[in-house]
This record gives C-alpha cells, sequence and structure tokens, in this order.
C-alpha cells in the first residue's frame, strides 16, 4: 500500500518499519481496499480530514475515543486554528486539537496518536506543564528537550532475550544484528522493533544507512512474541507512558532513572535485519561512522512488567 503526498513523494506502508502502525489513512484514492484493517479509502488532499477519519475508525473499533491528559478528545485541525503566540502542546493540553499541516510530518504524528495515544498524551501533559512552570521564550529544559527527542525520533526494542538486549546495550552490532539475526525474523522471533518517532518514520520514507533511533531496551516475558501485533502495541503504549509519566517526575529519587538522553540507545535502524538487502552482508556494519563503538554510560534495560505495573 502506497500513500500520496502533496508534493508527489511517496509513503510505501508495506515497508517493514510501518507494520507495527495500524489504523492508516489510506491516501491514495485509486487504493480502495486498504491492506490494513479499519483504513477508509479518503482524498489525498487533506491530511485533517484523513486523520479524522481514522479517529472515528478507532473509536469504532474500540468504543471510546482517543482524549488528551486532561480528557478532552483528540480532534485533528488546520494549522491555521493555533493562536499566533501559543505553544503547540499548550494549545493541545487546552483543546484537545491537535494543528496538522498537510505533510508527511503531520500525518505521520497523526498515526502515533492514533497508535500510541496513552504515550502521547503524557508527553503532551509533560510539555504544558513544563511550560507553564518554565515559559516557551527560552530554550527547551532538559525534560522538554528529552520528550522531544524520544518524541521525534523515538523506538522501542523489545526482546524475550536479556543478552540480546545487552549486546546492543554495549554497541556488539555484530553479534546482536548479525549473529542473531534470525531472532528478529521469521514466527520464532525474540527481538522487534518499533518505531515510535514521527520524524524518525518521515526520514524512513527515503531510507539512507545513516539513519539512527533513539531507543529504549525492554525486556518482555518468554511467549510474548505469541500475541498479535496489536496487543503487543497497546502493551508498550501503556508502559511507556507510565515509564516516561515516571521518569519526568520531579524529586525523584537519586537512584531513579531520569528521563534524560542518557535514557536512549542509539540503534541504526537500517541494520535491523529485514530493513534493507544491503545488510544481509556482515561488511554492512564496519561502517563505524553509522555502527559506532560504545559510550562511556549505558542506555538503561527496562522490564515490562515493572512499567505496567
Amino acid at each position: 500500500m502506497s500513500v500520496t503526498h502533496p508534493t508527489n513523494a511517496i509513503i510505501d506502508f508495506d515497508k517493514p518499519w510501518y507494520h507495527y502502525l495500524t489504523y492508516f489513512a489510506e491516501l491514495d484514492a485509486k487504493h480502495s481496499q486498504a491492506t490494513h484493517s479499519y483504513a477508509p479509502a479518503i482524498n489525498a488532499i487533506n491530511i485533517v480530514e484523513n486523520l479524522n477519519a481514522c479517529l472515528d475508525g478507532f473509536e469504532d473499533v474500540n468504543a471510546s475515543r482517543i482524549a488528551n491528559f486532561e480528557k478532552l478528545p483528540i480532534r485533528f485541525v488546520e494549522q491555521a486554528c493555533l493562536p499566533e503566540g501559543e505553544a503547540y502542546e499548550s494549545f493541545i493540553a487546552n483543546t484537545g486539537k491537535i494543528p496538522t499541516r498537510d505533510n508527511h510530518h503531520d500525518l505521520l504524528n497523526g498515526l502515533i496518536w492514533l497508535n500510541f495515544p496513552q504515550s502521547k498524551a503524557v508527553f503532551n501533559e509533560r510539555h504544558a506543564k513544563d511550560i507553564l512552570q518554565h515559559g516557551i521564550h527560552n530554550a527547551r529544559t532538559a525534560l522538554r528537550n528529552a520528550l522531544t527527542v524520544f518524541d521525534e525520533n523515538g523506538g522501542i526494542v523489545v526482546s524475550s532475550d536479556r543478552l540480546l538486549l545487552e549486546q546492543l546495550q554495549a554497541f556488539k552490532w555484530k553479534t546482536a544484528l548479525v549473529t542473531h539475526r534470525t531472532n528478529w525474523l521469521g514466527q520464532h522471533r525474540t527481538i522487534a522493533f518499533f518505531p515510535f518517532g514521527h520524524a524518525l518514520l518521515e526520514k524512513l520514507v527515503n531510507p539512507r544507512k545513516n539513519i539512527t533511533s533513539h531507543t529504549l531496551l525492554i525486556l518482555v516475558d518468554e511467549g510474548w512474541f505469541e500475541q498479535s501485533i496489536d496487543s503487543q502495541r497497546n502493551q508498550l503504549d501503556t508502559a511507556i507512558a507510565k515509564l516516561f509519566h515516571q521518569m519526568a517526575m520531579p524529586n525523584l529519587a537519586d537512584n531513579a532513572v531520569k528521563l534524560s538522553s542518557k535514557s536512549f540507545q542509539p540503534l541504526p535502524v537500517m541494520g535491523i535485519p529485514g530493513y534493507s538487502d544491503d545488510n544481509v552482508i556482515p561488511a554492512f556494519y564496519q561502517d563505524e561512522a553509522v555502527f559506532r563503538r560504545p559510550r562511556a554510560f549505558s542506555a538503561p534495560i527496562f522490564l515490562l512488567y515493572d512499567c505496567l505495573h
């Protein structure tokens, strides 16, 4: 399935990095039969209308409406609805309305709202409350910067094998991505990548080797991959929402994991098995400008069970 954009660029939703998303806007009217459930065939011109149609589809399936942290129902509106001088995140918090431009970036942001609604609501809450405290006229605070990094460029690696997560944590690219290639593929996978950041997904419209995700590493129970993708994604949405809410709270204990760029593991996504035909050759991973050496610190590994309870 492909989606056309007013610039005539193409989003190919059959690419593997889009497989974990649903409630797609089917933007090409020629494709009246969407390959993903709940996706209406709609006009390629107005992304706001397309996303709101998907919101309606979400409501039909789930018998509930996506809301912000103030319990205001979410609705996509034209960018011109954002009053001059008002912060984007504050406007969403106060109205439930998401200003949306007619471009890939905002389309993909809308799709993340549809697929990770709890997480996006928490992100909006933390942004809006931080803006109330610090304003928007200076540089972003460290908290808002970390939220923005993940919101724009984040991803989630889940695995039932702690060793695989530790190999990524240690930048052991060939071991994690070549030696254990089959763990990422096929019916009996033990590790997977869920893209989250809408800017990351936008970059992947035109893939290139150096695209890197700021990634959370999450350990799941054996058998987790036997669930449907919808169930997996919904659990991750709940977990990410709780995790970011906790990490962003003020006055955390000194030994608690606090939200910062150090929370995220760099992952060159085109090295993920199945993402590129080129990475079947081990030499692909010898490019140290992309597959870099370890840092002085390691991103944490989070337990899904702990995040859900």
